[in-house]
């Protein structure tokens, strides 16, 4: 039986190892989309501002036209001011020109304003263009990066998984059982040290004829908690120790 807590101590250090290298390998993607979301925001700023511009330019724009039309109806109230004989007519034409004089300064200062406020945007737009270049240099970079990683993290897992099948085979056929049907509710580690008196895996004390069962390793030994297969300390540690669960060498 010690031949077989040995083999299945050795198989969780696998199965553990694979699961750190499966979560790596799902991150990944999610990595990369994160990069990925962060330079269509820097690229969305960036176009961003020539969009704004070209909002303050066609804004500019329409005031001028309104300029020249203000600009026209006062040319023509002067006209009318020069030809009328009516005083108060003539005042009255007066003072709406007026209006229309201050609502071109108002319209003329507006104007230069958004076309400032547009030269702004666009050196702003430039510059946010040129800062893309490096920004998806590097996500190239790191899309290269995780594609390798990827194939690399595949070919590993598959090796130790490999690896680890073999040696799973050679434990006795009920180690093996319970073995796989405590993997999935103790989070793939259905085995644990005996510390002191204590499971090492959720703490609870070890009756003392458990104990001694565990001691013997005749026979299997579990946690009455929670039921993870429990082990001598000293063997915990020797087989942790000497088991390698390193990928394929080149």
């Amino acid at each position: 039986m010690k031949e077989t807590l040995s083999t299945l101590l050795a198989t969780q250090k696998f199965d553990e190892r694979i699961a750190v290298l499966s979560r790596r390998l799902e991150s990944l993607p999610s990595e990369l989309g994160e990069r990925e979301t962060r330079y269509s925001v820097l690229e969305a700023e960036a176009e961003g501002f020539f969009v704004d511009q070209k909002k303050a330019l066609s804004w500019a724009q329409s005031l001028e036209n309104d300029v020249r039309d203000w600009e026209a109806r006062v040319e023509k109230l002067e006209q009318q001011i020069r030809t009328l004989r009516d005083a108060g007519a003539a005042q009255v034409a007066q003072h709406e020109a007026e209006q229309h004089r201050g609502e071109i300064a108002k319209a003329e200062e507006k104007a230069l304003g958004l076309l400032e406020r547009a030269e702004a945007l666009a050196g702003k737009g430039i510059i946010a263009r040129e800062g893309l270049s490096p920004e998806l240099e590097e996500l190239e970079m790191f899309r290269k990066t995780v594609a390798e990683d990827e194939i690399q993290l595949q070919e590993e897992i598959a090796y130790l998984q490999k690896e680890r099948a073999s040696l799973f085979q050679k434990a006795q056929r009920a180690g093996r059982d319970l073995y796989e049907k405590l993997m999935p509710s103790r989070k793939g580690k259905p085995m644990a040290a005996l510390r002191g008196d204590s499971c090492g895996g959720c703490g609870m004390s070890v009756a003392p004829n458990d104990r001694l069962k565990v001691a013997k390793m005749a026979s299997i030994a579990t946690c009455r908690s929670c039921s993870r297969i429990l082990v001598p300390e000293e063997l915990w540690n020797s087989i942790r120790e000497e088991t390698s669960v390193e990928g394929p060498q080149d």
